[in-house]
């Protein structure tokens, strides 16, 4: 929602020698809830996070506010993220939330732990 997407940008990236550094856990915490899955078939539940521009972005925090700081690198190779109870059932999906909660952040290319993202900054 708005508020936990303001409380992600104005909190908890953090620049440092002009590296983004994120925190090792991604917050808010990406929930989603399925409708129109067949209960009787299985299905797994995969994310990816990509760039929505070219831009690198720095947190000017006298501002409380992203600036753009130059263009970012070449985007990583797709890696998706498969939650760790995949695969689920449709009708488990159409009872509960899926919380993507253990979704780790990086921005270390050599990082190939699967559980981590590689965020290019």
């Amino acid at each position: 929602n708005r508020h936990e997407m303001s409380a992600l940008r104005d909190g908890h990236l953090h620049p440092q020698n002009k590296r983004l550094v994120l925190i090792p856990r991604m917050f808010p915490t990406c929930r989603v809830s399925f409708t129109g899955v067949r209960p009787d078939q299985r299905y797994a539940v995969l994310m990816d996070i990509v760039p929505v521009d070219n831009k690198r972005y720095r947190y000017a925090y006298h501002r409380s506010s992203w600036l753009v700081a130059g263009k970012a690198d070449p985007p990583a190779p797709c890696r998706l993220y498969m939650h760790p109870d995949s695969p689920f059932t449709g009708e488990q999906l159409r009872k509960q939330v899926v919380s993507f909660e253990k979704v780790k952040l990086t921005n270390n290319e050599m990082d190939k732990n699967g559980q981590v993202f590689r965020i290019v900054t």
